[in-house]
């Protein structure tokens, strides 16, 4: 399938794509079709209107995105995307035109009815569309004020042969609904596991094999988390075990980089302090054992009781003993925001109830995480967590336990030693 000039290659969607080339090209041969394109956050959903924006040659394209602080201002998605197409208006029958230009603020009068605004939005969309195709597209559909809504909806259902594609894109489980009774749907679900490795083979090349695989894992599939997770672990804000440190000591609130993840801050920041707690202390714990989380959180006041508002909010999910995110940057943002005051004490509580010896290695790197300063009791447990790792052949564990080693050392010497160590590893 050919692509626009610079346009990025969206891996393991190929069928997703050919709907879309269908779709425009039935527009350059008169047809006309909409579509809602649907999908959790970080699916690719704009990724693929975007490509349809960038395929749409010889064609007028509107293009608009919802936006949640308008959207109990009636109107006001349709006159973002047709305020530059008011003089169309001039050739609408007249019922029609005046209560497009009332909706859109363009005139004054009563309020319009709903049918005459989905029949002059469907007239419009038709005049605009008669000296060359019409592309329409609206993201974050969910985010458009009802009455913009179903006007868009009530012309979608009526498209003919006018030469208009609409596509909608609407986030499915933690966003409000986008009801498009009537409309065919196109769902994106989780990449397979070898799109997803090359998706992040394209953004994270550089990072090692094994800290690769772990990304893989954490992303399961969402597009969206294989490219921004590389970017968290750089920062230091995705702590991934045993391949290094999950806090190179930085404190205060870090940098967000998507939409989604900033989103998920602020769902965080609203959540009662113990939920916040107990989902901390679940992102530092950097696996899904139920058993290890809760009874680290438990020593920091959290109760059994407090993890329900978690579920039903739609952050964490429990299922077969493990304690797992619903999208795997929830993890990234609660981890990220967090201040260093928290995600020490949240480490030293899983340091504290982890077993010596099975899980010795995942209590060095805690009590690590947790450190305030150079503490050479620290720094030889994590000296022997990569003795260890050096006997199983994983060298960059090696490399990365005798790195945070040296840095805790208190004595030159041994400091010196271990950073040797770590650079031959």
């Amino acid at each position: 399938m050919s692509r626009g000039p610079g346009a990025p290659r969206l891996r393991g969607r190929d069928a997703e794509l050919a709907v879309v080339e269908e779709l425009l090209a039935g527009a350059r041969e008169g047809r006309s079709a909409a579509l809602v394109v649907r999908g959790e956050a970080g699916m690719g959903k704009s990724a693929l209107l975007a490509h349809a924006t960038q395929r749409a040659t010889r064609m007028r394209v509107l293009a608009q995105q919802g936006v949640e602080t308008e959207a109990e201002l009636p109107f006001a998605g349709l006159h973002a995307l047709f305020a530059d197409s008011c003089a169309a208006l001039d050739r609408l029958p007249e019922v029609q035109a005046g209560a497009l230009r009332v909706a859109l603020g363009e005139a004054t009068g009563p309020p319009p009815e709903r049918f005459l605004v989905g029949l002059a939005v469907l007239s419009l969309l038709a005049e605009l569309a008669a000296d060359r195709p019409v592309l329409c597209v609206l993201d974050d559909a969910h985010w458009v004020d009802r009455a913009s809504a179903q006007a868009l909806l009530f012309a979608a259902r009526r498209l003919g042969s006018e030469s208009v594609v609409l596509l909608f894109a609407a986030r499915t489980g933690m966003a409000p609904p986008f009801p498009a009774p009537g409309l065919p749907a196109l769902t994106l679900t989780r990449l397979d596991d070898g799109s997803a490795r090359e998706v992040l083979e394209d953004g994270a090349g550089d990072l090692p094999r094994p800290v690769r695989d772990r990304l893989l894992r954490e992303a399961a599939g969402n597009p969206l988390a294989l490219h921004e997770l590389p970017t968290a672990h750089r920062a230091g804000r995705a702590p991934v075990y045993p391949l290094g440190p999950p806090d190179a000591g930085r404190g205060g609130v870090a940098p967000t980089h998507s939409p989604v993840e900033r989103e998920f801050a602020a769902r965080i920041a609203a959540l009662p302090p113990a939920a916040r707690t107990a989902l901390l202390v679940a992102a530092a714990d950097g696996t899904c054992d139920t058993r290890v989380v809760l009874a680290a959180a438990e020593r920091l006041g959290v109760e059994a009781t407090d993890l329900d508002v978690l579920e039903q909010e739609r952050l964490l999910v429990f299922a077969e003993g493990c304690m797992g995110f619903h999208h795997p940057l929830i993890r990234t943002a609660v981890y990220g925001s967090a201040t260093m005051a928290a995600k020490r004490a949240a480490h030293r509580a899983l340091a504290d109830v982890l077993d010596g010896g099975r899980d010795e290695d995942r209590r060095n790197w805690h009590l690590a995480a947790s450190s305030t300063g150079p503490d050479e009791s620290v720094a030889a447990a994590l000296e022997r967590s990569a003795l260890r790792a050096r006997d199983r052949g994983s060298q960059q564990t090696v490399a990365a336990a005798l790195e945070r080693a040296a840095a805790l050392t208190p004595s030159s010497p041994d400091r010196a030693r271990r950073t040797v160590a770590a650079a031959e590893a």
